[in-house]
């Protein structure tokens, strides 16, 4: 019997989904076990899985060999993102690699906010599209600092720091 490589995916589904510490939670794993159905325990090899403690989980196909799988990862539905392969240090026998989306590790919400009261100037009256606008060549500085940022934190952050600079005029 030729072993089978299984290509899941599981993405966190729950409150607060743009906290930095959730975006680490998203993986593709590709595994020797075949997938199965949550509810069930029926094998099931694409397709949604089901759901447990605030994760979701989704079949991306079977594989004869575990660079065929990669492959897929790269070339298949997946291949707009860009991919780091993540060392295997606490997870089950049965996952032979672990892909994290983005090229880089993503920067803590302490690190961003930090990061950010040195490196911008936000004033009270910056309109939403000054603040997208400055949210796009931020997040090209945070990843030449060797870090990803969502689109969506870097705006609430920055959202954030506006709305302090409106309450300090109130004042």
């Amino acid at each position: 019997e030729m072993t089978k490589y299984y290509i899941v995916e599981v993405k966190y589904c729950g409150p607060n989904r743009n906290d930095a510490k959730h975006v680490d939670l998203e993986r593709y794993e590709i595994m020797t076990t075949p997938p199965r159905i949550i509810a069930t325990g029926e094998v099931c090899t694409g397709g949604y899985l089901g759901a447990s403690r605030n994760t979701a989980r989704y079949a991306h196909g079977v594989y004869d060999s575990l660079s065929a799988a990669e492959y897929a990862l790269q070339t298949g539905p997946l291949r707009y993102q860009r991919f780091r392969r993540d060392p295997l240090d606490d997870f089950p026998y049965n996952v032979l690699a672990v892909y994290r989306p983005g090229r880089l590790p993503p920067m803590s919400d302490e690190a961003l906010d930090q990061w950010l009261e040195y490196s911008v100037d936000i004033s009270a009256d910056d309109t939403h599209m000054d603040l997208v606008r400055q949210a796009g060549a931020l997040r090209y500085e945070v990843e030449e600092e060797g870090y990803s940022v969502t689109m969506e934190r870097m705006l609430s952050a920055l959202e954030g720091l506006r709305d302090k600079a409106r309450r300090g005029l109130d004042d």
